[in-house]
């Protein structure tokens, strides 16, 4: 005590030091919107970090054209973060990959008029056409609609939990670990999903306070929850699979909707067209006369992924898209690229709502 009595100005003095330390390093250190220009050898680099995504984004001007790349990474403090670009002739193409501090992006060619992805190849996937389900990546758990519930033709495994064939499945929705479905089994509206856990490998059945139209569809998610749209009458639900909490979100005439940011916009969007959320990815996929293309986060740049004929998205998961052409379904990501799943002769005729894959 007598030392702190005689020390009290030089204790105040290192308290409110150490107390100006922290704050100096809290300003100076936090996340911040940022957009540099810089030349990095032979080519001229625009660097960006989004503090609401979490996403550098980086152009590459080489001669006439320019690359585009982008990755969600906790902000550094650092600045010009390319610690390399490589370059190569493919043909008539420029090809141009570029490795950074925050991620590594695969070469994008450049034939003089349209980007596409390194990897493309026009090699055929030649199957012989039956009606059996033939697997040749066994990394995934493929499940398939049959009418009763799920089958999981990886594992041979049936889920039934309606007592009544159902051949459409469209109010059903994919998140995370669950698959969520409406009770088939009643008619024009439902108080009843079921829930496919992929971790407990089991369903469960989730009674709702509510009836919902059958004249419904899923939204998306934001954060931890879903959204479901009830066209019918006109309601937005909000829901959480993990605590069972279901609720009613819209109010009047405006619902909650995401589009680069979560707002409320006004019901009748939903109504007349089906029109899900929209989010800006690091890497986004979409299927353009039915080709498969992704861009990078805020890129206007569309580049081919495929030379197959597409016929629709399956799925999308973070940065790897699952798709179908002709019976097969196939997936691309940045690392692998084009991978031949699994194929099924009924796919040829009927696919949608009827592929999940874990």
């Amino acid at each position: 005590m007598k030392f702190i009595k005689n020390n009290i100005k030089l204790i105040i003095f290192i308290l409110v030091f150490i107390t100006i330390f922290i704050l100096f390093n809290i300003f100076f250190n936090r996340p911040v919107d940022y957009t540099i220009e810089y030349d990095n050898s032979d080519y001229h680099i625009k660097e960006s970090y989004d503090i609401k995504t979490s996403m550098y984004s980086f152009i590459v001007y080489n001669d006439e054209h320019k690359y585009e790349y982008a990755f969600e990474h906790k902000y550094l403090k650092d600045r010009k973060i390319v610690d390399k670009i490589e370059w190569y002739e493919n043909d008539n193409s420029v090809c141009l990959s570029l490795s950074s501090k925050v991620g590594y992006g695969s070469p994008i060619c450049n034939n003089g008029n349209n980007y596409y992805d390194y990897r493309i190849n026009d090699k055929k996937d030649e199957v012989v056409n039956n009606n059996e389900f033939a697997i040749f990546d066994n990394n995934n758990d493929y499940f398939i609609w049959n009418g009763y519930g799920l089958t999981n033709k990886t594992k041979n495994i049936e889920y039934k939990f309606l007592s009544n064939e159902s051949y459409t499945n469209n109010s059903s929705y994919q998140y995370k670990d669950y698959i969520i479905f409406a009770d088939y089994d009643q008619k024009r509206e439902f108080n009843k999903f079921y829930i496919y856990d992929n971790k407990k490998k089991e369903v469960n059945e989730w009674k709702i306070n509510y009836n919902i139209s059958f004249d419904s569809y899923f939204l998306g998610y934001y954060n931890d929850d879903l959204y479901l749209y009830d066209v019918s009458n006109q309601r937005e639900y909000r829901l959480n699979i993990d605590k069972k909490k279901i609720k009613v979100v819209s109010k009047g005439d405006m619902v909650y909707y995401f589009d680069g940011e979560f707002k409320k916009i006004n019901k009748n969007i939903l109504v007349y067209n089906i029109t899900p959320f929209k989010y800006n990815n690091s890497i986004n996929y979409y299927v353009l006369d039915n080709t498969l293309y992704y861009s990078y986060f805020n890129s206007n740049i569309k580049v081919k992924a495929s030379n197959k004929k597409i016929k629709d998205i399956i799925y999308t998961d973070k940065n790897k898209v699952y798709y179908i052409s002709d019976d097969k379904l196939y997936s691309f990501d940045i690392v692998d690229g084009e991978k031949l799943l699994a194929k099924y002769f009924e796919w040829n005729f009927n696919y949608k709502d009827k592929i999940y894959v874990f």
